[in-house]
């Protein structure tokens, strides 16, 4: 069992407020994606339950046990950095082996979990080779082995992909996934980038200046976003916001959602655009486009478009059309309105918008 409950938590660096009164369950089993921007707080908290940057104040538990107190070392977790921090001098099976000795873990049974662990990462043909010697996918198995082999509640994982080459990133995120599947054990893993948030997770967990912004499966927070941050982190390219004419609403769109056509679409959000520069992906293109005027009328502005459609060259003139169901609606603190907080007022001033 692995369930990691935070219980009215702050953290403060001296004057600092880095976190304060946050409370977060994150559940037994499932592979949670802490996520935000450099200095939201995510590796704070993770720092938190490996017991080497305790909390100012509140609880933190590990199923039902306050660990406030208990050493790093005997809370059953195991973390890989970063880094590796694996011990240069040392093969590959002496890294995975050293935690075993320290536990005074009899000969006969670490070589049986380092053979099981070597074998579930495939290190079995490279036990005897030094880590100046692996590849950078290769060393990251090695932290990983280290830690599969003290068989934790938790596995607390900081940028651990941070390092590798774009290919390698890609291939290590589907072995983390595997390996999470074939262990069934909780995985808090950090990271800034929201690719490997939404490739990875069961749950996200997305936090911005200490606090969270929205916690939910990668499907709910990318269709179901609470505030323009979330909607902005998450996708690629950010979901298009404009204020709205009223000067107190936003309204906002993602790029994939977005119809072009030479025509005027009959669609509740219609706009007159010219294309400023277009991007092809292979099975998609994206394109940069200017409207005309700002839904707000401050002047021209751009959004982006994600589209198999490749007739349109640079400075075309072009409709951009959005069904309505695809339409999020925001108030002037950023945050979601849903049902009966879109008024037919706001509908309007979206069609009217559209207007020349």
């Amino acid at each position: 069992m692995g369930e990691i409950v935070f219980k009215n938590i702050c953290k403060s660096f001296g004057e600092t407020k880095v976190i304060e009164d946050l409370n977060l369950t994150i559940r037994d089993g499932e592979f949670t994606v802490l996520v935000g921007a450099s200095g939201c707080g995510k590796t704070t908290l993770l720092r938190m339950i490996a017991g080497i940057g305790p909390a100012t104040s509140g609880e933190l538990y590990i199923d039902g046990e306050e660990i406030s107190d208990v050493p790093p070392g005997k809370r059953g977790i195991a973390m890989v950095f970063q880094n590796y921090a694996i011990y240069p001098t040392m093969t590959v099976k002496g890294n995975i082996e050293f935690g075993l000795k320290n536990r005074k873990i009899p000969k006969a049974e670490r070589e049986t979990l380092i053979a099981e662990v070597a074998e579930t990462v495939g290190l079995t043909p490279y036990l005897k080779r030094k880590p100046s010697e692996l590849s950078g996918g290769q060393r990251q198995r090695v932290a990983l082995a280290r830690a599969m082999v003290k068989k934790p509640k938790v596995f607390l994982l900081d940028e651990p992909l941070s390092n590798l080459d774009a290919k390698l990133r890609v291939s290590m995120r589907t072995e983390l996934i595997e390996l999470h599947h074939r262990l069934k054990t909780t995985f808090v893993y950090v990271t800034h980038d929201q690719t490997e948030a939404m490739s990875m997770a069961d749950t996200i967990v997305l936090m911005d200046r200490g606090k969270i912004q929205q916690m939910a499966s990668p499907m709910e927070i990318y269709n179901d976003p609470n505030n323009v941050f979330t909607a902005q982190f998450i996708g690629t390219p950010p979901m298009n916001i404009q204020k709205m004419k009223d000067g107190k609403h936003q309204l906002g769109y993602r790029a994939e959602k977005v119809q072009l056509s030479e025509t005027k679409p009959d669609l509740l959000y219609a706009r007159k655009a010219v294309v400023l520069t277009r991007e092809m992906l292979g099975s998609e293109t994206i394109y940069k486009l200017q409207l005309e005027e700002a839904d707000d009328g401050s002047g021209k502005t751009a959004v982006m478009a994600k589209t198999p459609n490749l007739m349109f060259e640079v400075d075309s003139r072009v409709y951009i059309g959005v069904d309505r169901k695809d339409l999020y609606y925001f108030d002037e603190e950023g945050r979601r309105l849903r049902g009966d907080g879109i008024s037919p007022s706001l509908e309007k001033m979206t069609a009217e918008g559209g207007e020349s």
